[in-house]
């Protein structure tokens, strides 16, 4: 069976898919971009892109009834892998000492000047 997870506490997608999705024992979080709930832009720079991606994340794994702790996988989409770095602090930032796996993935391009967009995989309550 499966749910779809929708917030209007993250930004919805500018294309026809869902927030996130549950079923079969797992949270699908689709990739957020670095939208800016109150101006709808996008953040500027890779440290605040990757940081409002994963707040993004977490909210709709919070609306699924998962966690942060809960996360298996992370896929990071980035135009630059030279910004790396600063999405590694971000990491660390928001799962401290319990990091899931990740994927790191260079795109040619997300959208209107993104430089990180964020998908997580978590187990689901």
């Amino acid at each position: 069976m499966k749910t779809t997870i929708k917030t209007d506490k993250a930004p919805a997608s500018t294309s026809p898919v869902a927030q996130g999705t549950k079923g079969g024992g797992l949270v699908f979080v689709g990739g957020q971009m670095p939208r800016d709930m109150k101006s709808g832009q996008i953040v500027d720079g890779a440290l605040e892109q990757a940081r409002l991606s994963l707040k993004h994340c977490g909210t709709i794994l919070n609306e699924a009834g998962s966690t942060v702790e809960d996360v298996l996988l992370a896929v990071v989409y980035m135009t630059d892998l030279s910004q790396k770095n600063a999405v590694n602090q971000a990491f660390e930032e928001f799962f401290g000492d319990n990091p899931p796996t990740r994927n790191l993935v260079e795109v040619s391009d997300i959208g209107e000047g993104t430089i990180v967009e964020i998908a997580l995989t978590a187990v689901a309550h």
